[in-house]
């Protein structure tokens, strides 16, 4: 013990050591590691994004490093993401500040106390930003987009607006900030005397500097950029005076935070104008800028209780949402709230699955959409020839599947001079591939229409491709987590300004439009055989049950099958939407929300209630049916004798995301928390791998029944575990073109080669 002391002893009396740990910075760093870890939590977090060591899959890192506004990466992007940035980095020192000066009285006697605190406590704002620039050269230098002229632009662009930011910022504090020379109107003095210097050069401590035992012992700070000072003594100052110099610069602090605050909000009812889809990163930022600033309120009026305060907040604030004035549920747009809602029952479900009139109409109208489909593709050289009949399933995945479905099936139509769309009679799966396939649909129907003169330009790819997230989480930044202040109206129904709409118009505007239509508007085209059939299959929140969305009638999708020889206590793991929700005008949804259900990622796109009575709530289609295989068997098995009579075989093309055969997982040693999270973890991990194994036995069972010849083509993205392409709302220009290679890859050449050749 006592060779411990003398061993403590000499490191203090050490020069270096001495002008290291009583620094002002050091003990700034100390104390947010003691008694403000939330403030560093949050550094570590954006420390662990940047370096894509949080949410890697998801691509959040390339956010940050390859910001985009209106669609391209500029300086302007990188300008906007960098005054938000400040804005953190300003929102952080005020929160410390507020918590933290009461700490160091000498504080008070500086000028410029608020900006002297900032000036030190500079540690982790330096690493986050150095680290970024850092990053942000490496990243696009990997993009290889620009020279590296134009990457030092960029990173000057993000220098300047955080710079910009704290420029206005301090503007402010100068004028409204006081020391306690502006405050009591008394003679600066020196801010170094000789004699404190000499005794802290010899390793002395100052026992002036100590008033109370929370105060932190401190010997040196830094004055401005380039020069140390010894802090000197305030033993000769009344303790309330320098309280109230503290109390002043809190309250000009406070109203800083909530200027900036309402600003947030006041922004949010903008949100609608162009120029305010910033990129998504910036408003990361000023998400948790909000954030901390809102805490840090709250600790300026309950001081020690405001943690539980702020926790009580949070409570509140979550069950006061289930008020309806403040309470915001996601619509499906077009569908009608305001009358009677449809029953979600046991009951009802039983009558609509024995409903047999409705099955015999619809599967009577698929049969002739099915001769008019044969009618197209029978040649007119060799009549008896039967053609294959197409089913095409694509994989969710966000951008990365829309941008692999549209793209790969372009080049393979191409190929087949139009055959592979005009053979396709079903196209089903979720999610981004879902969106993909309808944006080539509706192309090829524009085509047909003489809109346009050919759906295989590389624009519709730069379309499709283009960033969704921008407006998504602008909105949530500046309003949505409070609740939607904006409303809009569509056929005299009013819905709410939220994520969903941001989803939905900015789809609208990337593909120009295209889809400005209702459900029921794709009836007369698919019943024509025009375009292919497209069944949408998102998931039913509240018990796992599919919510089968289609124009057409397809009752044969999600009745049970008659059975005589069987006898068991059926289930109902299938909704027909359009038919469940008649009388609340089904056919009149807007097409974007029925690819919005679809897609509905979850924390990115809201999940959307649906008018019954108990609230339906739908979600991503691929918690139960991520590749569509379920649904072209039923139909396959539906139609299973005219398939058979009519055609020369079944072709089943899947678009998938990923790899089919995975790497098998290692088995390395196990931290203690990872031993007991990787039974669970392991096992939602791998959903989309047990959806895989579950339709094998489905393909195989098919053998069985299935009276005709069927091919699986699979055409696979390049999507290995250690080079992933984010699954996001937003790619970066390198994972655009690694989904464009993929095609080139000698398997997915292979397939085509096989399907060109079935087809022919």
């Amino acid at each position: 013990m006592l060779l411990t002391t003398r061993i403590k002893r000499s490191f203090r009396k050490h020069p270096t050591f001495r002008k290291l740990i009583y620094s002002f910075p050091f003990r700034l760093v100390l104390l947010d590691i003691k008694k403000n870890l939330l403030l560093v939590v949050f550094w570590f977090l954006f420390f662990g994004i940047i370096t894509n060591s949080v949410a890697s899959r998801y691509g959040v890192a390339y956010l940050f490093l390859g910001p985009e506004y209106f669609d391209k990466i500029s300086f302007l992007s990188y300008f906007i993401l960098g005054f938000s940035c400040g804005g953190f980095i300003m929102a952080y020192n005020i929160a410390s500040y507020i918590k933290n000066a009461f700490r160091f009285p000498f504080l008070a006697t500086l000028r410029n106390p608020f900006l002297k605190y900032c000036l030190n406590n500079f540690f982790f704002p330096l690493l986050f930003i150095t680290l970024y620039c850092f990053l942000v050269f490496s990243f696009l230098k990997g993009e290889d987009i620009m020279s590296t002229y134009k990457i030092f632009l960029m990173i000057v662009g993000f220098l300047s607006g955080v710079a910009f930011f704290l420029f206005v910022s301090f503007t402010y504090f100068f004028k409204a900030n006081k020391d306690i020379y502006k405050l009591y109107g008394i003679q600066h003095q020196n801010e170094m005397t000789q004699n404190v210097k000499t005794k802290v050069m010899q390793g002395e401590r100052n026992p002036r500097l100590i008033k109370e035992s929370r105060d932190w012992y401190v010997e040196t700070y830094f004055s401005n950029f380039t020069k140390i000072r010894l802090v000197r003594s305030v033993q000769h100052y009344k303790k309330e005076m320098l309280k109230d110099v503290l109390r002043q610069n809190h309250h000009s602090a406070f109203i800083f935070q909530i200027i900036t605050i309402i600003s947030l909000l006041g922004l949010g009812l903008l949100s609608k104008i162009k120029i305010l889809e910033i990129p998504a990163g910036a408003s990361v930022f000023l998400l948790f800028t909000t954030f901390i600033m809102l805490f840090s309120s709250f600790y300026r009026w309950f001081r020690g209780w405001s943690t539980i305060v702020f926790i009580l907040f949070l409570l509140s604030f979550n069950y006061l949402h289930k008020i309806q004035f403040l309470h915001s549920e996601n619509y499906a747009y077009g569908l009608n709230y305001d009358i009677k809602k449809a029953e979600y029952s046991y009951d009802n479900l039983k009558v609509m699955d024995k409903q047999y009139s409705n099955l015999k109409k619809d599967i009577d109208e698929t049969l002739q959409i099915l001769n008019k489909w044969k009618a197209k593709n029978t040649s007119s050289i060799d009549p008896n020839k039967k053609p294959k009949i197409i089913f095409i399933n694509v994989s969710g995945g966000g951008l990365r599947s829309s941008l692999w479905t549209l793209s790969t099936l372009q080049y393979v139509d191409s190929l087949l001079e139009g055959k592979l769309l005009s053979q396709t009679q079903l196209i089903s799966g979720s999610s981004g591939g879902m969106v993909g396939a309808a944006y080539l649909r509706e192309l090829y129907l524009e085509k047909q229409k003489h809109k346009i003169s050919s759906y295989y330009g590389e624009e519709f790819q730069t379309n499709i491709s283009k960033d969704i997230l921008n407006p998504i989480a602008f909105k949530v930044a500046t309003s949505e987590w409070l609740f939607p202040m904006q409303n809009f109206v569509i056929d005299n129904q009013r819905y709410s300004e939220d994520r969903g709409s941001a989803f939905e118009h900015k789809l609208q505007e990337n593909t120009h439009h295209v889809f400005d239509k209702r459900l029921d508007d794709y009836k007369l085209s698919e019943a024509n055989s025009d375009i292919p059939m497209m069944v949408f299959s998102p998931s039913i929140v509240n018990d796992g049950r599919k919510m089968l969305i289609s124009p057409q009638g397809i009752s044969y999708l999600s009745m049970n099958a008659i059975m005589d020889k069987t006898q068991y206590n059926k289930l109902f793991d299938a909704i027909e939407y359009s038919r469940f929700f008649e009388e609340q005008g089904a056919k009149n949804t807007l097409f974007t929300s029925v690819l919005r259900m679809s897609a509905t990622f979850p924390y990115i796109s809201p999940i959307v209630s649906l008018p019954s009575e108990p609230r339906i709530e739908i979600m991503d289609a691929g918690l139960r049916d991520n590749y569509g295989l379920e649904t072209s068997l039923r139909f396959i098995k539906a139609f299973n004798d005219w398939i058979a009579q009519n055609t020369s075989g079944i072709i089943i093309i899947q678009m998938r995301d990923k790899h089919k055969n995975i790497p098998i997982d290692e088995n390395p040693t196990q931290t203690l928390g990872q031993a007991l999270t990787r039974p669970m973890g392991s096992f939602y991990g791998h959903l989309f791998e047990v959806q895989d194994y579950n339709q094998n036995q489905q393909i195989q069972m098919a053998d069985l029944w299935c009276k005709s010849q069927i091919d699986i083509i699979d055409l696979e993205l390049r999507n290995e575990l250690n080079d992933r392409i984010s699954l996001s709302w937003h790619l970066t220009n390198k994972e655009k073109k690694k989904v464009l290679a993929s095609l080139k890859l000698p398997t997915n050449q292979e397939e085509i080669k096989r399907l060109v050749k079935l087809l022919n």
